[in-house]
């Protein structure tokens, strides 16, 4: 029989896309001290500053929600802005990346002993202990995510988390102002199914909102408004029964 299917598009390579940006950043970044510094929230309509955008960060979405006891996933660490922000808080941190660059880079900054790094390949969290972790956080990551691919890593966090299995997940929303202001700047540089990696996503609220009510997941927090251009959600995945 023969094989009528159309052969796919290169896919996206998320991960030599951010490999090639760390290999570069230092001149396009001269004076910063850390990779991801230069993501400071301004085009994202949150923060004037970088210091304004980890406090932010840190008082909307780490200190409520992280305890001293907690077990902390990071996907998607970039130079570790973030992770530095939740090692405050919890016991552990595991960063987890697609990029060996990238973790290299947030092991360089945190140096501790109470952080784990694992590479990702992208499609499966294989190398991540079943059962292990009790927050899973990704915020500035799936923004650079396909819908399809956000959805995936949502059928995954399950089987991982543990406790209270709380998630915290921000992706961008095309259709807020400034949404689709970032749209409108890309969209001819990402054609004929192709795109960068650093690209950001067409993603939705609604969206979001229909993937993650499909995988059973308790809505805790919608936050529209503390990133305008983005989208921030705090949920309870659901619970699996561990074999």
């Amino acid at each position: 029989m023969t094989n009528t299917e159309p052969n796919p598009q290169t896919k996206i390579n998320y991960e030599e896309a951010w490999d090639s940006y760390a290999g570069i950043w230092q001149q396009l970044h001269p004076d910063l001290g850390h990779i991801g510094d230069e993501w400071a929230g301004k085009g994202a309509g949150a923060a004037n500053s970088l210091a304004e955008y980890e406090t932010l960060i840190e008082q909307k979405f780490i200190a409520p929600y992280i305890t001293p006891q907690d077990t902390v996933l990071e996907i998607g660490v970039g130079g570790g802005k973030t992770a530095a922000l939740l090692l405050k808080y919890c016991d552990r941190l595991i960063c987890a990346d697609i990029s060996t660059q990238m973790l290299q880079a947030t092991q360089a900054r945190l140096d501790s002993d109470r952080v784990s790094y694992v590479k990702l390949d992208g499609l499966t969290l294989n190398n991540i202990v079943p059962n292990s972790v009790d927050v899973f956080f990704c915020y500035d990551t799936m923004v650079h995510l396909e819908p399809r691919d956000i959805f995936n890593y949502l059928t995954l966090v399950p089987s991982i988390v543990r406790g209270k299995r709380l998630c915290l997940f921000h992706h961008t929303n095309t259709t807020s102002e400034l949404g689709w202001q970032k749209f409108l700047s890309e969209w001819e540089q990402n054609l004929l199914g192709k795109r960068l990696g650093t690209a950001f996503s067409v993603m939705t609220d609604s969206i979001m909102e229909k993937f993650l009510t499909h995988l059973n997941y308790k809505i805790l927090l919608k936050d529209t408004e503390s990133v305008p251009r983005d989208c921030v959600w705090i949920c309870e995945a659901p619970q699996i029964n561990h074999q």
